[in-house]
């Protein structure tokens, strides 16, 4: 307000004192009317304001009715509406949708026509300028190394490729442009048959609104509505006055305006149903002029399209000449290049022999100098002789005669080589000449060879592409099949290391049985040995004929059982040692055979192990396995323990059969040590012992022989030697495994 003031008041010149004081009262009355005006226009805008606010509140008042009317009106249309309006605006929406489909359609083939063209204009630039020398390096190349079409000829197919890819574009776009015509004209039909078919329905009801229906002598609505009104003071009269025909008139003109009051019901409501008919009616049409607009639209993109085809067409023709006439300059300039080529190379020939003639006309002239000053000093030498000098005199005269012959020469040859010079010079300015064409043949080659290798590089570079993406396919593919291949041979030497080891159990099953039999018949054969040594230890002097014929009969059953058994004559002590070395060295090589078996089952184990990481399925299998292993581990410790109690058995029957020659009973064989090792290490190899004792074992055996003992001393020495080696065999066997182990990992 205060700035509005200042701008409103008057400018304030200081001259003298009585100016300022009357202009001060005059500023007083301006800031009076001022004050006055704007209190004036703030009642002025307080009044349009509540004006306004009044008509905010009535315009409020009106849209809330407009909104209830509205509403009913929706609600009445659609209860009122018939499906056909419904299908046919479920219609017009899809194909709104579908024209708008098919303008993105249209717009992305522009685009796509656009680029195609462009890139279509390049390619035919660069072909038409490259087209013969491709083909005539694509011709080099293939007589130069026979490996197959070149990369130039790749870029020729990808063109024509091309070009088919843009031919078959205009097909499929004039095959859309035909496919939306035919929609829009059924569309249009449809739209039709729809306006006739309104405008029946128009033509139907409208004499009903118009003409409304009159009965009883041709009385109108409002005459009806009048007589309506009047009824109730009709009525009583009728009745008071018991008139019968005045009622059943009555009774009718109630009817009768009932029938009216719904035919006016339906009128309005089918008059409602026509103008929304024409509204939708009129939605229609502008949604047919914009069809028939993008109609119009794509048919001059259609002309567009084809005229740029045309167009397309016409440059192609017109690049192809240019090509033609192009192909054929250059070969003029090959042709004209290759000509210069040989006239150079001719006059470079000409030169060189021209040269060598010039050359030996040098060194002939140089002879004759050099002879002439030879001769000249014999002439300065013989001046003195008379006689010389008439013969110098003679040689000078002839040699004047000579001199204009060859000074006649020499100026011909002068001549010539002035001659030769000239047309040095001129051969000189052609081959500058050609060197000038060459240049510009090279440069404009090197234009040519520039572009060329830009075309091959993209089109190489594709192609690497596109090959590298194979090769990566196909790498995946190579990859897949080998890694199928090795699963499938693991799986193949998988069964045939299963099949062998079941074999070689079932090997080495037989072998454990035979060894255990061959086992048992020397346990009953050194039984019986024991038991002999043992009687005729303890008696020496007396000796029964039934022992001796036991004895006999014993020896013949274990000379029949071990053929290696000695000879009788021997005593005791030999016999006894060497007994146990023959049952030890026939059942090494079973016991190599079952170390065998243990070490591939370990082997197996350790390729079940790695396997199960590889597969699943084979961890069954491996279970199947270990299983009849264990059952086979099983049975084989039940037969040890079965053998062992027979044996035992066995051993308690042959003491109980020899009866005590002394007062001492026969010791028990049973509880041998050799048979607690047999007992405990009848699944472990054995190695291979000297069959013979040391002397000290020897002479504790005899010691303890003649002193009366039993001779299981020396048995036992013999055994902890062979708990010794067991320790050391068990170690070897450790390192064998390690050893096998180590190979059979992977890496």
């Amino acid at each position: 307000m205060w700035n509005m003031m200042c701008d409103v008041m008057p400018t304030i010149s200081e001259d003298s004192i009585s100016q300022r004081g009357s202009q001060f009262s005059g500023e007083d009355a301006n800031f009076e009317q001022l004050m006055v005006s704007m209190l004036d226009e703030r009642d002025k805008l307080m009044d349009s304001l509540r004006e306004t606010q009044e008509r905010l509140g009535e315009t409020e008042l009106k849209l809330q009715d407009t909104e209830k009317e509205r509403d009913s009106l929706q609600r009445q249309i659609a209860a009122n509406l018939p499906q056909e309006f419904a299908t046919l605006t479920k219609e017009l929406n899809a194909a709104r949708e579908q024209l708008l489909e098919r303008e993105e359609e249209i717009s992305e083939l522009k685009a796509e026509r656009n680029n195609t063209r462009l890139l279509l204009e390049h390619l035919e630039c660069l072909v038409s300028r490259h087209e013969r020398s491709l083909r005539m390096t694509v011709v080099k190349r293939q007589a130069a190394a026979q490996s197959g079409v070149s990369s130039e000829v790749e870029v020729l197919k990808a063109l024509k490729s091309l070009f088919e890819h843009h031919k078959a574009l205009d097909e499929k776009v004039r095959e859309r442009l035909r496919v939306a015509l035919e929609r829009n004209s059924s569309l249009e039909e449809e739209l039709a048959a729809t306006k006739e078919e309104l405008q029946q329905y128009k033509q139907a009801n409208v004499p009903a609104t118009v003409e409304i229906p009159k009965e009883n002598g041709q009385v109108d609505v409002g005459d009806q509505v009048i007589s309506t009104n009047n009824k109730p003071s009709s009525k009583p009269r009728l009745a008071n006055g018991g008139m019968e025909p005045d009622s059943e008139t009555a009774a009718r003109i109630t009817d009768l305006q009932m029938a009216l009051e719904q035919q006016t019901g339906e009128i309005s409501t089918w008059q409602r149903r026509v103008a929304e008919m024409q509204n939708r009616v009129a939605e229609l049409e502008e949604n047919l002029s914009k069809a028939q607009k993008d109609l119009l639209k794509a048919q001059d993109t259609n002309s567009k399209l084809q005229r740029d085809l045309r167009e397309n067409v016409a440059q192609k023709e017109d690049q192809e000449e240019r090509i033609a006439t192009l192909e054929k300059r250059y070969l003029n300039a090959q042709r004209e290049s290759t000509s210069l080529h040989d006239l150079n190379e001719k006059l470079e020939q000409e030169l060189q022999h021209k040269e060598a003639q010039i050359k030996l006309h040098e060194e002939k002239i140089a002879a004759i100098q050099e002879k002439l000053e030879l001769s000249e000093q014999k002439l300065a030498q013989y001046s003195k002789l008379p006689e010389i000098e008439e013969q110098l005199k003679q040689r000078m005269e002839a040699l004047t005669q000579v001199r204009p012959q060859a000074q006649e020469r020499h100026g011909s040859a002068e001549d010539r080589i002035q001659r030769l010079e000239a047309n040095l010079d001129e051969k000189n300015a052609e081959l500058i000449r050609l060197n000038q064409r060459l240049k510009m043949n090279e440069e404009h080659n090197s234009r040519l060879s520039s572009t060329v290798d830009k075309l091959l590089s993209e089109s190489n570079e594709r192609l690497q592409e596109h090959l590298k993406e194979r090769m990566h396919a196909l790498q995946e593919k190579n990859s897949l099949t080998q890694d199928l291949e090795k699963t499938r041979k693991m799986l193949e030497e998988l069964d045939s290391q299963k099949s062998e080891i079941m074999k070689e159990l079932a090997k080495s099953r037989l072998e454990i049985d035979n060894v255990k039999r061959q086992m048992l018949q020397q346990e009953i054969a050194y039984n019986i040995q024991q038991t002999d040594a043992l009687t005729r230890s303890l008696s020496p002097n007396a000796v029964d004929p039934s022992t001796f014929s036991r004895s006999a009969s014993h020896s013949s059953f274990d000379s029949h059982s071990l053929p290696r058994r000695a000879a009788k004559s021997r005593t005791p002590i030999d016999e006894e040692p060497k007994l146990p070395f023959a049952s030890r060295s026939m059942s090494e090589q079973e016991w190599e055979k079952l170390q065998q078996a243990h070490v591939l089952a370990n082997v197996q184990q350790a390729f079940d192990e790695q396997l199960d990481a590889i597969n699943n399925e084979i961890r069954l299998i491996q279970e199947e396995k270990q299983n009849t292993e264990a059952r086979a581990e099983e049975l084989e410790s039940r037969v040890g323990s079965m053998e062992h109690v027979n044996l035992l058995t066995r051993g308690r029957s042959m003491e109980r059969q020899s009866p005590p020659v002394s007062g001492r009973s026969t010791p028990k064989s049973h509880h041998s040590p050799q048979r607690d090792y047999l007992q405990k290490y009848h699944t472990l190899p054995l190695e291979p012992m000297s069959s013979e004792l040391t002397a000290d074992e020897m002479s504790l055996a005899d010691g303890t022989n003649g002193g009366g003992a039993s001779p299981l001393t020396a048995r036992h020495l013999r055994l902890e030697r062979v708990a010794q080696a067991l320790a050391h065999s068990q170690e070897e066997l450790r390192r064998y495994i390690f050893v096998i182990f180590r190979s059979l990992l992977p890496g």
